[in-house]
């Protein structure tokens, strides 16, 4: 899904470009470079992006902020699609806030946090509205997206001794969250007891690995109460990890204050 936006006609301090997630990443060459901030990240499959004489690759859970006007180009790597969000925004504001994250040409997130990862999602619906207080709100919500990049860019640079921990957790817990999970087999995931790996992982989350499963199954759900409305909520609850749809309904409200008709029916 992607949404374009136009510029908007009055001087914002933050405004969006384009915004999109769960998008087929083709190959695309930029001799000049994007005109706008560019935040891309990847959700599956992976990606090579060439800048500043680098090849860098873009795996899953790993993102890249570009500076506008930088030369660049990128296309997918392996045999699976290159799954994609993607944030483009600009802005009066941009410039000091690119001197706070101390942004050269470009910035890469080795590991993305749950929160960034799940930004784009949640605000996607919220961005598509034209109205003059809908864009003061953009703002407000790419001002939160930049200081979440500056929380992650600092938690990466204490948290490169704990990443056998943390990333095998993330890995598995996407490849897998529609299968039943326990610590156990995050255990093995991991090599590590199931008592440390749960201590680091709570202090870099601030919520143990079950926890975040839970948290990422719901947002798997709210995405696919958006994107496909067709589907019966039977039919969701297993697709996200749930194999009894009462349960599924009373994690869902305890999340989102309503239940999944509900939330699909008001969204």
């Amino acid at each position: 899904m992607r949404i374009a936006f136009n510029k908007p006609a009055e001087t914002m301090p933050l405004y969006c470009d384009s915004v999109g997630y769960d998008w087929n990443q083709p190959p695309i060459h930029r001799l000049n470079g994007y005109y706008a901030y560019h935040w891309l990240q990847t959700e599956s499959g992976a990606g090579v992006i060439n800048i500043d004489h680098q090849s860098i690759s873009l795996q899953a859970n790993q993102g890249i902020l570009l500076r506008p006007r930088v030369a660049h180009e990128y296309h997918p790597t392996g045999k699976e699609p290159w799954k994609v969000s993607f944030l483009t925004f600009n802005g009066t504001l941009c410039d000091s806030l690119s001197d706070f994250l101390k942004l050269a040409d470009f910035l890469v997130i080795d590991t993305v946090s749950p929160e960034l990862t799940s930004f784009i999602p949640e605000v996607l619906n919220e961005f598509n509205n034209n109205h003059p207080i809908a864009l003061l709100d953009q703002s407000v919500q790419i001002y939160k997206f930049i200081m979440l990049l500056k929380q992650n860019h600092l938690l990466n640079n204490h948290r490169y001794q704990d990443a056998t921990i943390t990333t095998p957790i993330l890995q598995y817990i996407a490849a897998h969250y529609a299968e039943p999970i326990t610590n156990d087999k995050l255990s093995k995931a991991t090599s590590y007891s199931v008592t440390y790996q749960n201590r680091v992982f709570k202090r870099l989350y601030d919520m143990t690995p079950l926890e975040y499963l839970t948290d990422y199954r719901m947002r798997k759900a709210k995405e696919l109460l958006l994107t496909n409305p067709t589907l019966e909520i039977g039919e969701i609850a297993p697709k996200v990890g749930f194999h009894n749809p009462s349960h599924f309904i009373d994690q869902f409200k305890k999340y989102y204050k309503a239940t999944p008709s509900h939330f699909r029916k008001f969204i």
